[in-house]
């Protein structure tokens, strides 16, 4: 799903037209490239540590019952996997003007209209 997300962010950048400067017409891929190995990270070692057995138990993540992890590699990889969906929903704001939609569509709600006056 996140390649697939990357892949629709570059065809959105490429589609761009006008004059526009490199970032400008590319930004949104940028962010969705940076997010895609932030948000693997932590499942991909989910998988090589637990199901793969890579280094177990000395490379487990998970301690003591907890339901986050409690080791420094998870935690570190935990903070990164967050942090590539923050990087994520931006690329994606980017990619699809989203934001813009959305201030457009409150000014267009915000207006007032004119006051018919009674007499």
């Amino acid at each position: 799903m996140t390649t697939n997300i990357f892949q629709y962010g570059w065809w959105r950048c490429q589609a761009r037209r006008g004059d526009l400067t490199h970032w400008q017409k590319w930004d949104a891929a940028y962010f969705l490239a940076a997010a895609v190995p932030l948000q693997t990270m932590m499942p991909l070692a989910v998988v090589l540590v637990y199901i793969g057995g890579l280094n177990y138990p000395e490379s487990k993540m998970w301690y003591g019952g907890s339901w986050f992890p409690n080791a420094p590699h998870g935690i570190v990889l935990y903070i990164l996997k967050w942090l590539g969906v923050a990087v994520m929903s931006v690329g994606v704001f980017k990619a699809t003007r989203l934001h813009k939609k959305i201030a457009a569509k409150w000014r267009q709600l915000r207006r007032v209209p004119p006051q018919v006056e009674c007499q």
